[in-house]
């Protein structure tokens, strides 16, 4: 009876502390308890710390991988990419294959210096079949050759056809693109450029013009100008390395 009745007293004074601390929080003299779902988990085995991790940071593990992974392949390119000692355009209105820039790159080589350990020619093929209906295909040419001409400061040598070689002489506000007169390509330059088919007769190669314009302030382009006029030199005169 006794256990019951003190049981009971208990109860009571629970309840009215409950109630006191009720009126407090409600005038603000007494701060509220956390609700359970402000209750900070904190976790305890592998699982449940690895689980809380990744609910908490998966976003920033996902977004250094892929900027990691990113990273990874452009030096991966920068370093196995091909160092050019000299790059050449292509420019005819009659289409040329890939193969057949790739021997006249080859023919090229015969004559230019090595600069960086190994003898590398790049020809850009900018050609294109004048008389085709393709304007799209057209335009796509035509945009590259002039993203060549105004950014690539190491593109100093140009093979043409006669249209082509006035249709570059005319840019430039009149002053013309070219240092002096084309080299005409001769029997030599066909016979060795000849494995996919041959290229249009009336080619000429010229060396582009760098004093008084942007380019002669810029050292890479004085050197690959240098280079080119030296290969240019070589071809005319038909002396190979």
């Amino acid at each position: 009876m006794a256990d019951n009745k003190n049981e009971i007293l208990e109860e009571q004074r629970r309840a009215r502390e409950e109630f006191l601390e009720l009126k407090k929080m409600q005038s603000g003299e007494m701060k509220a308890p956390p609700k359970p779902s402000e209750v900070a988990i904190v976790p305890k085995t592998p699982k449940e710390k690895w689980d809380n991790f990744w609910f908490q940071y998966k976003w920033y593990v996902v977004a250094i991988t892929a900027v990691t992974v990113v990273l990874a392949v452009l030096i991966t390119q920068c370093a196995t990419r091909t160092k050019y000692d000299m790059e050449v355009v292509y420019f005819t209105y009659t289409a040329a294959l890939d193969e057949q820039t790739n021997a006249v790159a080859k023919y090229i080589a015969g004559y230019a210096e090595d600069v960086n350990g190994e003898i590398n020619i790049q020809v850009v093929n900018c050609s294109f079949n004048g008389k085709s209906g393709d304007t799209q295909y057209r335009y796509t040419m035509m945009t590259k050759l002039q993203a060549m001409i105004a950014g690539d400061q190491n593109a100093m040598l140009f093979i043409t056809d006669e249209d082509s070689y006035k249709y570059l002489a005319d840019l430039s506000n009149g002053d013309g693109l070219f240092d002096g007169e084309p080299f005409m390509l001769g029997e030599e330059f066909y016979k060795a450029t000849d494995s996919y088919g041959k290229l249009p007769e009336g080619l000429r190669i010229a060396c582009r013009r760098v004093s008084d314009t942007v380019l002669e302030s810029k050292k890479g382009s004085v050197n690959a100008h240098t280079n080119a006029e030296k290969t240019l030199e070589a071809i005319k005169s038909g002396k190979k390395n």
